[in-house]
């Protein structure tokens, strides 16, 4: 006999039980009738999830992931109440929680189908609790160009502490090519004055949007005083820095002989994946071939160390054929002799230089 499938009532007696493992089942459940064919089914399912997650003593974290997996695309009807239980429940994290990044896409979803509803997450943007103010600030880099009007309102929180000012620069970055002129000062600031995580997703957001400038063949935007900021970065401890640095670098168009030096003396860097980027870095400013190419030849003949190889084909992924012309000869020889990933990895980037 097929299994029977409870109703949305039954789960809802069950989320009432004494027992965790069937309260467990029952947010399942309700997650499953998000997705039912029958609409009055799932908006009784939300009602349901919503009002747990508002209740003092909620199991927070099950149910914002459940309305973060299987919600969509949230009722109108419900924008209000979702926004204004979303807030009371993350507003009981630390901000910190894995949970409170289901709250942001939560949130960001909600939006998308009632965009009335970014004014709730303008408020939430200064909450007094940090959870709600990361969920908000993440929340806006996944609302779309609906949340441009927003972008300023996240500059403040780029100095908040650490987790609500890394939703906001990865808010930032998505949407920074919608509004370049708000998101660059700050984000060129921010290379300036920050240190560790901040600093690389300040990098990280400003090479995202140099890249989608020169993919969709828009002028470069102005990068004035970058250049004294990626000195230090180019030297910072942490590699994942040195890498997003490195890759700015490449991206700049230009850059002094002073900086080009320092990049050179990154061809020698213990960590293969910097050295990679060194290395096309200084090829896409057109410095003199002969090192870089040596050095991403060496990289991509380790057979027996496979970081290297795919640090190399790291490296050479999305940069743009013409960067290639002084090295087609080495990615010649070397596919000619590799193999597996390898070989196939190189057979792709010669055809686009043809």
């Amino acid at each position: 006999m097929p299994k029977r499938v409870r109703s949305v009532d039954e789960w809802v007696v069950l989320l009432s039980s004494p027992s965790a493992s069937e309260r467990e089942l029952a947010v399942e459940g309700l997650g499953d009738a998000l997705g039912a064919e029958d609409g009055m089914a799932r908006e009784r399912a939300a009602e349901v999830l919503l009002e747990a997650l508002a209740r003092p003593g909620a199991a927070v974290g099950p149910l914002l992931s459940v309305l973060q997996s299987a919600w969509w695309p949230p009722p109108v009807r419900l924008a209000g109440t979702a926004m204004q239980a979303v807030v009371v429940a993350v507003s009981t994290l630390d901000a910190a929680n894995a949970a409170v990044e289901d709250a942001a896409f939560v949130l960001a979803n909600v939006c998308r189908v009632a965009p009335a509803q970014c004014a709730a997450v303008d408020a939430a943007l200064e909450h007094p609790r940090p959870a709600v103010r990361r969920a908000a600030a993440g929340a806006v880099g996944r609302m779309g160009e609906a949340a441009v009007p927003l972008l300023p309102r996240l500059i403040p929180l780029l100095d908040d502490e650490e987790d609500v000012a890394g939703a906001a620069l990865e808010s930032m970055g998505a949407l920074a090519s919608l509004a370049p002129g708000v998101a660059m000062p700050a984000l060129l600031e921010h290379i300036r004055t920050a240190e560790g995580a901040r600093l690389y997703l300040a990098l990280t957001a400003l090479r995202s949007l140099v890249e989608d400038a020169r993919r969709e063949g828009r002028p470069l935007p102005s990068l004035q005083g970058l250049e004294a900021s990626l000195h230090r970065a180019v030297k910072e401890g942490e590699s994942a820095i040195r890498v997003e640095a490195l890759t700015l670098v490449g991206l700049m168009g230009a850059a002094s002989a002073e900086l080009l030096e320092r990049v050179s003396g990154r061809l020698e860097d213990t960590n293969p994946s910097v050295a990679a980027c060194a290395a096309v870095a200084l090829l896409r400013l057109g410095a003199p071939s002969q090192a870089p190419v040596a050095l991403l030849e060496f990289q991509l003949r380790a057979v027996e160390a496979p970081e290297q190889q795919a640090a190399a084909l790291s490296a050479l992924e999305d940069v743009e054929p013409a960067t290639w012309v002084h090295a087609r000869d080495m990615l010649k020889r070397v596919a000619d002799t590799a193999s597996g990933p390898t070989r196939d990895a190189l057979r792709a980037l010669l055809e686009q230089l043809v």
